[in-house]
């Protein structure tokens, strides 16, 4: 039977690199170029590089919050993390995805059992365990948009996952 760290290791897992009821991140990122990553339907909608952008900066940010680090003041306000990542390249832009969730999967996996049921913060009625499910379900969601993009831009094929 799994335990509640086990079910947020297979949740971070099934996000990362292990298709599962949805195309994991690895999958639906597999193959695509630069410009791919790029290409939006209209000027009013993210591309896949900025979603990505946008899942680094608040993975990255929550993990940090979880390992107790200093946090710097959020600029801007969300929608600025779409571009957090403008700067990088696309191969980098996946390296710090693929990262981020490298490094939650083995600190949620060397954390306390204890540590889950913890506040967030002192001004939060939200767990870590709350919490960190909230944000697999968040990278689902935006792992999902990312393959809708890329059916709208015809650089799907069904035999990548999910049709």
């Amino acid at each position: 039977m799994m335990n509640r760290k086990d079910v947020l290791l297979e949740q971070i897992l099934c996000c990362h690199k292990k298709s599962h009821w949805f195309v994991s991140f690895e999958k639906a990122v597999a193959g695509l170029t630069p410009e791919q990553a790029i290409w939006k339907q209209s000027d009013s909608e993210n591309s896949i590089r900025e979603i990505i952008s946008h899942l680094v900066f608040w993975n990255k940010r929550f993990l940090d919050r979880f390992k107790n680090s200093e946090i710097p003041k959020m600029e801007g306000n969300n929608d600025s993390t779409f571009t957090y990542l403008k700067e990088s390249e696309w191969e980098q832009v996946l390296q710090q995805f693929n990262q981020v969730m490298t490094d939650w999967y083995e600190t949620i996996e060397k954390s306390e059992d204890e540590q889950f049921d913890q506040y967030i913060s002192g001004q939060s009625n939200e767990t870590w365990l709350e919490s960190i499910s909230s944000i697999t379900l968040h990278n689902a969601y935006h792992i999902g948009q990312n393959v809708t993009i890329r059916k709208l831009q015809g650089s799907w094929s069904k035999e990548q996952g999910l049709s």
